[in-house]
C-alpha cells in the first residue's frame, strides 16, 4: 500500500484533486505555460500515473506509469519544492514516509512543470 499524505501532494501541485465517491483514486490536474500535468494516484493499490501533454495540440509529451509506488514524499532542496516517488520494491519492506529516496520520479511545478528521473 502506498504511504503519502494528501496534504503535501496538495501543497506542491497546489490544485484540489477530483476524487472518486469510494477513494479509489486522486487526480490532480495542473496546468502551466501551455503544459498539462495529470498525476493520478491509486492509493490502495499504490500505482501512480503520470502525464505530460501540450495543451493546444493534445499530444502526449509523456506519460508513464508507475506500478506498486512504495511511497510520496514532499522534499525541499535549493531549487524549491517537488515531489518524489519511489518506485516498487525498493525499501524490501514497507516504505516509512521518512527516508530519502535514492531513485525514482520527481515532480514539481514551480516555477514551471517539471518531471525528472533520478537516480
Amino acid at each position: 500500500m502506498l504511504v503519502w499524505d494528501e496534504t503535501d501532494v496538495l501543497s506542491v501541485l497546489e490544485v484540489i484533486p477530483e476524487v472518486v465517491s469510494d477513494g479509489i483514486w486522486h487526480q490532480y490536474v495542473v496546468e502551466k505555460e501551455g503544459i498539462q500535468l495529470k498525476v493520478i494516484i491509486y492509493q490502495y493499490d499504490g500505482d501512480v500515473r503520470i502525464e505530460l501533454t501540450n495543451i493546444s495540440s493534445g499530444s502526449s509529451l509523456f506519460s508513464m506509469q508507475l506500478i506498486d509506488c512504495q511511497g510520496v514524499r514532499r522534499t525541499f532542496d535549493k531549487t524549491g519544492e517537488f515531489l518524489e516517488f519511489a518506485p516498487s520494491k525498493y525499501f524490501g519492506s514497507r516504505y516509512d514516509g521518512e527516508q530519502s529516496i535514492p531513485f525514482g520520479v520527481r515532480v514539481r511545478v514551480k516555477p514551471n512543470i517539471n518531471v525528472v528521473l533520478y537516480g
